[in-house]
C-alpha cells in the first residue's frame, strides 16, 4: 500500500502545472458565426504566455485579453509558455459565415385572424427587436392581416398605417365583416391607490400606448365609428409617470398609481444567479457572484438613508426575468435598479471596451439613468460611456421607473483592477444611492 501511495505522489509531481487560467472561451472546441474570438484570463507574470505567434500582454495583476480574427472553417489556437516551446494546450474555433435568408414582403387581400395567447407584441417593424414595441395584445384580439414577411404578419390598423405580429401567435378566423369593432364609451374612477381610465369597445382590438412629454397617448385601431378607424385619447401623467395598460374582453384599462415619492419602494436586482452565471472575468470571477455582493452593499447603503428596499434575490439562485418583473410590481416598487457587469461579443477586442454605462427603456426612466450614470462614474472613477436606450426585459415595464447599470467591463484588464479593489462594492453602493437621491430630488 505504501508503495502505491509513493507511486501516485511521484506521478502528481510530474503532472504539468499551467502558468495561466483561461476564463474565456469556455470550451476548447467551439463553432461561431462571428468572424472573431477573444481570449481572457490570468497568467503568472514570471512566465511568458503565447497564443500562436502572439505574446500575451498581461496587467500588473496578471489579467490579460487578446483578440483574433477568424478565417472561414477551422482555426487552431496553440497555447505555449514560450515562443518556441511545446504546445501545452489547444483551442479549435470553427467559423461558419451566416447565410442571409431574409424574404420579400408577400402581400394579399385582407384576411381575418385572431391572437391565440396573451401579451402578443404589436410591432412597428417586422423585426424581433425590443425598441419597436407598440403594445401587448390579449388572447382573442381580432386582427386584419394583409401580408407576410419572414416570420411576421402585417396587421392593418388604418388606411395609412400598419404594424406587425409574429405569425405563430395568430390563427385564421371567419368573421362576417372586416370592420371588427366599435367604441362604446369611457369611464374614469379614482381612489387613494390609483386613477383608472376605462375605454369600452365591442371586442379586443389592436392598440398602442406611447408616453411622450408628460402625455400618455392611447390609440385603438380598426374602430368602425371613429375617424380614420382610430380611437385616440390622451392622459396627462404626473411624476414619476408610471402606468399600466391592459385590454380584456374589449375593456382597455389604463391604471395610474398614486405614488408617495417621499417614501418610494426601491427594488435592487442582482443580475443573473444560480444556473445563469452571466459573464466570466479575466480573473475567472463569475458575474452573478459580484452582482450579488454589489446589490447587498447598495441595499445596506440605501437603508441607512431611510429608504424602503427589497432585492429580487438574496442568494445564489436562479430568478427568471418574468419573476423579477412580477416581484417588483407585486411589491409596488417605484424605482428599480438592475446591477450588472459588462461583456462583449466574441468578435470584439476586450481592450477597446472600458467603463460604466446605464440603460433605460421607457423615456420617463431616462432621468434616473442620467443621475445614476453621473454618480457611479464619479464614485468608481470609470470611463463614462453615457446613458443608452435598450430593450432589456426587466426595464421594459411601465409600472415602475427602471434602469440597468453596467458598472465595469468584466473582460477588460484595466477595469479588472477596479472591481478587484477592496472598496469597489462600497463605491458602487455610494454611486447608485447618490444617483437615486438626486433623481428623487428632481421630482419634488
Amino acid at each position: 500500500m505504501k508503495q502505491i501511495f509513493l507511486i501516485i505522489i511521484s506521478l502528481i509531481n510530474f503532472l504539468p502545472v499551467y502558468p495561466y487560467d483561461i476564463a474565456f472561451p469556455l470550451d476548447k472546441n467551439i463553432t461561431l458565426s462571428d468572424d472573431g474570438i477573444f481570449f481572457v484570463g490570468r497568467t503568472d507574470k514570471k512566465e511568458a504566455l503565447w497564443i500562436n505567434d502572439t505574446k500575451v500582454k498581461s496587467n500588473k495583476n496578471g489579467s490579460f485579453a487578446e483578440s483574433f480574427k477568424l478565417k472561414s472553417g477551422e482555426n487552431v489556437f496553440n497555447i505555449k509558455n514560450g515562443e518556441n516551446s511545446l504546445v501545452i494546450d489547444k483551442y479549435t474555433v470553427n467559423y461558419i459565415k451566416p447565410v442571409c435568408n431574409e424574404s420579400k414582403l408577400v402581400e394579399f387581400p385582407t384576411q381575418d385572424f385572431r391572437t391565440i395567447s396573451d401579451n402578443v407584441i404589436l410591432r412597428s417593424t417586422p423585426i424581433d427587436f425590443g425598441m419597436n414595441r407598440l403594445g401587448y395584445l390579449p388572447k382573442n384580439t381580432d386582427l386584419q392581416i394583409t401580408g407576410l414577411k419572414n416570420e411576421f404578419s402585417r396587421v392593418y390598423l388604418s388606411p395609412n398605417l400598419s404594424a406587425w405580429v409574429f405569425s405563430k401567435d395568430i390563427i385564421p378566423e371567419q368573421r362576417e365583416n372586416t370592420i371588427v369593432g366599435e367604441y362604446r364609451g369611457e369611464n374614469v374612477k379614482s381612489d387613494i391607490f390609483s386613477e383608472i381610465h376605462s375605454y369600452k369597445f365591442s371586442k379586443n382590438l389592436p392598440y398602442s400606448a406611447v408616453f411622450d412629454n408628460n402625455l400618455l397617448q392611447i390609440q385603438v385601431f380598426n374602430v368602425e365609428n371613429r375617424s380614420n378607424e382610430i380611437f385616440k385619447s390622451q392622459i396627462y401623467l404626473n411624476p414619476p409617470y408610471c402606468y399600466s395598460v391592459k385590454m380584456r374582453d374589449g375593456l382597455l384599462n389604463v391604471s395610474i398609481p398614486n405614488v408617495d415619492m417621499k417614501h418610494p419602494r426601491i427594488i435592487i436586482d442582482a443580475g443573473h444567479g444560480g444556473i445563469e452565471p452571466g459573464a466570466i472575468g479575466c480573473m475567472c470571477d463569475l458575474e452573478k457572484d459580484l452582482n450579488l455582493k454589489a446589490a447587498k452593499a447598495v441595499k445596506k447603503e440605501l437603508k441607512s438613508r431611510g429608504y424602503n428596499v427589497s432585492m429580487t434575490r438574496n442568494s445564489d439562485k436562479f430568478v427568471s426575468l418574468k419573476d423579477r418583473v412580477n416581484y417588483t410590481i407585486n411589491k409596488n416598487g417605484v424605482v428599480f435598479v438592475s446591477l450588472h457587469m459588462n461583456s462583449i461579443p466574441e468578435n470584439k477586442n476586450p481592450n477597446d471596451y472600458r467603463g460604466s454605462e446605464t440603460y433605460y427603456y421607457n423615456s420617463f426612466s431616462q432621468p434616473l439613468a442620467n443621475c445614476i450614470q453621473k454618480e457611479i462614474t464619479t464614485s468608481l472613477g470609470t470611463k463614462d460611456n453615457g446613458v443608452k436606450q435598450a430593450s432589456f426585459a426587466v426595464i421594459r415595464p411601465t409600472e415602475y421607473v427602471g434602469v440597468l447599470v453596467e458598472t465595469v467591463f468584466l473582460v477588460n484588464p484595466e477595469d479588472t483592477k477596479i472591481y478587484k479593489s477592496k472598496d469597489y462594492y462600497k463605491k458602487v453602493a455610494q454611486g447608485v444611492s447618490n444617483g437615486i437621491d438626486s433623481y428623487i430630488k428632481t421630482l419634488h
